[in-house]
């Protein structure tokens, strides 16, 4: 059956290098779904105000990317709870007057390390970032119960910050959640490392210390479509190494679960991209 037209879009600043239209309307097509789905550039100076002009002309829902993830937290009517765990928001539905807000950036990164068969329950992870990227995926990677998350961030007050705010959630479920410092003299063995920081695409530069590597850790970097420094640190090390292609398609998947109450197949988009 096909369903009357739909409006969507993903907008941020830049927005230009954005996969998400191609993977939309791929998940369209399985469901025979006619829909119109854009990148919208917005300016960092009025970004609620286009946002409710958008939700005037009719568009239905609204992928976030940066810089926008925390001011569309702040413009949203609801949230769901995992949303106001993270302070941010990637996923805008419209409905009726309200502005309903969502994260799906978690649930992508842990449904792709699940697809990848990496082992989450009771694992040794760090995660490198304390900012947005990070708080982003650290309410789904504590739901899925590690043994331990350890925050390495270069401004040591932020991952201060950032342990305090996810301290109590850890605690309920039974897991070691602690700062580590860049120069340490006994490094740890983790099961997955995972680099929720930009450095590769602000200076290049590598985010942790070459003693982090190791050929018995998974390296996971949420960037995509370049090989980082981290992963080719990785890749020397002979560990494995995953960059964030698979978890951006998962949280466009879940995106498109939210607006459409359908669940597409991933697989085939991900051969494409």
């Amino acid at each position: 059956m096909t369903l009357k037209l739909k409006k969507y879009a993903v907008v941020g600043h830049p927005i230009q290098h954005s996969k998400s239209p191609v993977i939309h309307h791929h998940f369209a097509s399985e469901f025979r779904i006619d829909l119109i789905y854009e990148r919208i550039d917005i300016s960092p100076d009025n970004f609620s105000n286009e946002i409710l002009a958008l939700k005037k002309k009719g568009y239905l829902g609204l992928n976030i990317t940066l810089p926008f993830k925390v001011d569309a937290f702040n413009i949203c009517d609801k949230k769901s709870n995992k949303s106001q765990h993270t302070g941010s928001v990637n996923t805008i539905s419209f409905v009726h007057d309200n502005v309903i807000g969502d994260s799906t950036d978690g649930i992508g990164l842990v449904r792709d390390l699940q697809a990848k068969k990496i082992k989450l329950s009771n694992s040794r992870i760090l995660l490198i970032g304390a900012g947005g990227a990070a708080n982003g995926v650290m309410y789904d990677l504590i739901v899925n119960n590690p043994n331990t998350i350890h925050i390495l961030n270069r401004t040591l007050k932020k991952a201060q910050l950032m342990e305090e705010r996810w301290q109590d959630l850890a605690h309920q479920h039974d897991i070691n959640l602690d700062i580590v410092e860049r120069k340490v003299s006994n490094i740890e063995i983790y099961d997955l490392v995972i680099n929720a920081t930009s450095s590769a695409l602000l200076d290049g530069s590598l985010p942790i210390p070459e003693e982090y590597f190791n050929a018995n850790t998974i390296y996971y970097d949420m960037t995509y479509g370049i090989e980082t420094p981290f992963l080719k640190a990785a890749k020397e090390t002979g560990a494995k190494s995953y960059d964030g292609l698979g978890m951006l398609v998962e949280q466009a998947a879940e995106s498109f679960f939210i607006w459409h109450q359908l669940k597409p197949n991933t697989e085939i988009i991900l051969r494409q991209l």
